[in-house]
């Protein structure tokens, strides 16, 4: 019995051995069989298992392992896997010897390299497709667009990008759903990637929008009636033109806008589109701005490479007939259009070059002759039809000098921008900020405020024969808004739509911005303070109650939240300047308000006011000099005493000192940082010709952007370091180098040399390797700021946006205006 036990297990103990070693004998016949369940079946998961095990269980042989692992990589591409690449080079690394599988990896990761650069082109150009789409409201076509920059790499960045972007188009068309469990899904599969942050952000905001707008239906497009008569003037406006499709691309009407004096086209920059719906057309082939038509329709002038030029062009058609001439060298792109002469033969301009910084001067088209018009710097000439005068802005005043010599006199005080005379010479429209609209009778003397619906849009001329004036209405909306972006990467994230918005603030614990901006869309004369929610809530704006006459004007928000400023306008043409104690929490003023400055000669509020860092400050430039006013009151007192033009002053966070910049001087672009103490004393030069600037959180530091370059220098200017230089990265226009709150990295802004459009940018104090952020985002962007917390950068934004369906060309009866509005 025992020896039949033995025997057995002897017979069994052989043909477990011989099992193994037929195995063992049959690996190279794994991998043929592995190879037709991959090319012949396209059982592909099966044959990964196949060559891995071949990898598990027989390492030794090298020469199969070689290919089985190069045939792995050929599954892992056809399933669209990164894993490919990376096995491909484990052939190269491990199986050197195998030089034949080695090449073979080598020839697949190149035409990988190929295709992945082909598909990832053809899913940028998807990207790009689906955000002018997004633009134009057309947002279930940008969707298949996205959806296609998706399918061409699903687990790149840019495919996050784009579902983030199929998100907002959800979020746009109300469709709140989709929306969040886009949003969701994207946070969920993707936690710790620099998608996540503004994907929670949106989550909150489709919540609260879910919650606070039940009835919402999508987006309603309608067409406005041919004629709309004002409720509030009982003026009548008539549609003549409307424009939609190609020849809708009129964005703004202001800066480069203007209609041609016979009004047959419309003109923004270079760009021409013909009142009578024809298709519209380039002025010339050059990067050109600020075009005008002659009176007579026979020449343009337009500036191109920071010079003025003249071209003739043919009064039918409105296009050029020769070539382009240079006529005067200078810096010129972004001034007011020139303003012709009634006889076409003379222009007159805001002269601006290394030697002239904004007199007024005339030029002759015929042989380049310059005459000076004012000693001063002053902007927006305005010939006057009966050719004997040109008026212009001088100090927010109007004057009007006459153009063969003489004495200049004032004739609006306070006055915006001279724009338009009436054909007949007697009348002026005038407008900006302060001002907003306005006709100004020169024979009697009378302004009347020109006050339009919003559906009308804006005036932008009179008929030829004095009778009408032309209103324009584009299709979009120029929206000044604010962004956010995280600086981990990732997209940017817009938390106030439809909001003009002028300034912003955070608050300390980093979950509120606070904002300047208009009450509605469009509407710049009515200048509010909003308070908005980061994560989820609609915008509010802050109640401001308080018992002062004249219009007031809200810009800032004390650092520690207690207190509002604001100003009053004066007959003078000055401001008064009032602080109010606040409640953020309960979005109103709490109590009376106090005058602490009378006739400030206040101008851009950013310029010439800075808030200490514990809010108990204030310095403000007034009459050149600096000022200092205590918050909680006494007298304020002056701490430089000189006549030099000063600008930007800011306080060190430690509120000891201040710098601020002098002023560009005649015959030279210098611009000089300067320091002072904010007790009074000799103030001193830190740096020349310096662009931009920032303290570093410690105060003992200046970021400085100068001559192309981001330096860090030392307070007291001895030590100095550069960190960033433009040319190295095809940059132009750097601008906003501010610190980080924790003094570790340099946000900043830059525009593309090719595009001109501005990125975000940020760089280790160190000066090492530098990140885009925001890229989705091309729009012009300034007023860049870290939030206290560090963990986002905000910046505000000039960008057009569709907000309706066409854009349309409205008239008025003059005669009827007047009358309505003198009543």
């Amino acid at each position: 019995m025992k020896r039949r036990k033995a025997l057995i297990l002897i017979v069994v103990l052989s043909l477990i051995m011989a099992g193994y070693n037929t195995f063992a004998q049959t690996a190279e016949e794994l991998l043929p069989k592995a190879i037709q369940l991959e090319e012949v079946k396209g059982e592909l998961h099966e044959a990964i298992e196949t060559y891995r095990m071949i990898l598990d269980e027989y390492p030794d042989n090298r020469e199969v392992c070689a290919e089985a692992l190069l045939h792995l990589g050929m599954c892992y591409e056809k399933l669209g896997l990164d894993q490919a690449r990376q096995t491909y080079r484990q052939v190269i690394s491990k199986y050197p010897e195998q030089q034949d599988k080695a090449a073979l990896a080598r020839e697949r990761i190149s035409r990988l390299d190929v295709y992945t650069a082909e598909l990832l082109a053809k899913a940028e150009e998807h990207l790009k497709k689906g955000n002018e789409l997004f633009k134009r409201w057309e947002y279930a076509e940008a969707i298949k667009e996205y959806e296609n920059a998706v399918s061409c790499g699903p687990n790149t960045q840019l495919a996050h990008n784009a579902r983030y972007c199929i998100g907002q188009s959800w979020y746009r068309t109300g469709k709140y759903d989709e929306a969040l469990a886009t949003f969701t899904k994207l946070i969920e599969e993707n936690p710790e990637s620099n998608i996540a942050p503004v994907s929670e952000l949106m989550v909150a905001q489709v919540k609260h929008a879910m919650e606070n707008d039940k009835n919402h239906k999508g987006i309603i497009n309608s067409k406005d009636e041919n004629y709309i008569v004002d409720p509030e003037t009982g003026i009548q406006y008539t549609k003549i033109r409307s424009f939609s499709g190609r020849n809708d691309i009129i964005k703004w009407t202001s800066g480069g806008f203007n209609l041609s004096p016979d009004g047959r086209f419309m003109v923004q920059d270079n760009t021409i589109v013909p009142t009578d719906g024809s298709d519209y057309f380039e002025l010339v082939n050059m990067k050109a701005s600020r075009a005008s038509y002659s009176p007579d329709m026979t020449k343009a002038a337009f500036y191109a490479d920071s010079a003025i030029w003249v071209v003739p062009v043919s009064p039918e058609t409105g296009h050029v007939n020769g070539t382009p001439a240079r006529l005067l060298n200078g810096k010129y792109r972004w001034q007011y259009e020139v303003s012709w002469s009634p006889d076409g033969q003379k222009i007159a301009f805001q002269r601006i070059d290394n030697i002239y910084a904004g007199s007024i001067w005339t030029i002759a088209v015929a042989d380049g002759s310059l005459s000076q018009v004012t000693e001063e710097r002053c902007s927006r000439p305005l010939w006057s039809p009966d050719g004997k005068s040109i008026v212009y802005e001088k100090n927010k005043e109007m004057w009007l000098s006459p153009v063969g010599g003489g004495k200049a006199q004032k004739i609006i005080d306070p006055s915006g921008d001279p724009d338009f005379f009436s054909p007949d010479g007697n009348w002026l429209y005038h407008s900006n900020w302060d001002v907003s609209n306005r006709l100004y009778c020169l024979s009697d003397n009378r302004s009347i405020d020109l006050r339009t619906p919003v559906e009308v849009g804006s005036f932008i001329a009179f008929s030829p024969d004095s009778k009408r004036m032309i209103f324009f209405r584009p299709s979009y909306h120029n929206n000044w808004g604010l962004k956010i972006a995280s600086p981990s990467g990732g997209p940017s994230y817009e938390p106030a739509r439809n909001i003009n918005i002028y300034g912003a603030e955070w608050t300390p614990d980093s979950k509120v911005i606070l904002c300047q901006g208009e009450k509605k869309a469009g509407q710049e004369s009515n200048i509010v303070y909003w308070i908005i929610p980061l994560g989820g809530g609609e915008p509010h704006q802050l109640n401001i109650n308080v018992n002062i006459d004249g219009k007031i004007l809200p810009f800032y928000v004390s650092p520690d939240q207690k207190n509002l400023v604001f100003t009053v306008a004066r007959d003078d043409g000055n401001k008064d300047l009032y602080i109010v104690p606040i409640s953020i929490s309960d979005g109103r003023t709490t109590g009376p308000a106090r005058l602490i400055f009378e006739g400030w000669t206040v101008g851009a509020f950013n310029v010439d006011f800075s808030w200490s860092e514990d809010g108990s400050n204030i310095a403000l430039l007034h009459n050149n000099n600096i000022w200092i006013v205590p918050v909680s009151g006494g007298k304020p007192i002056p701490i430089t005493n000189n006549d030099e033009g000063k600008s930007w002053i800011s306080w060190s966070p430690n509120g000891e000192m201040l710098s601020f910049y002098t002023d560009y001087v005649k015959d030279k672009t210098l611009r000089t940082l300067n320091i002072i103490s904010a007790s009074g004393g000799h103030s001193r030069k830190v740096f020349e010709n310096c662009v931009t600037s920032n303290w570093s959180p410690d105060s003992q530091q200046f970021s400085v952007n100068a001559g192309k370059k981001i330096y860090i220098m030392s307070v007291d200017g001895t030590d100095r370091k550069e960190i960033f230089n433009q040319a190295d990265h095809d940059l132009i226009n750097l601008s906003s180098a501010r610190w980080s709150p924790d003094g570790k990295h340099l946000a900043f802004l830059g525009s593309d040399s090719k595009t001109e459009d501005t990125h975000l940018f940020m760089i280790p104090s160190d000066g090492s390797e530098i990140n885009q952020l925001a890229e989705d985002d091309n729009s012009y962007k300034y007023s860049l700021r870290w939030s206290p917390d560090g963990e986002w950068l905000s910046y505000l934004i000039e960008e057009s946006q569709k907000a309706r369906l066409e854009s349309t060309l409205w008239e008025a009866d003059f005669d009827e205006i007047i009358e309505k509005l003198t009543k």
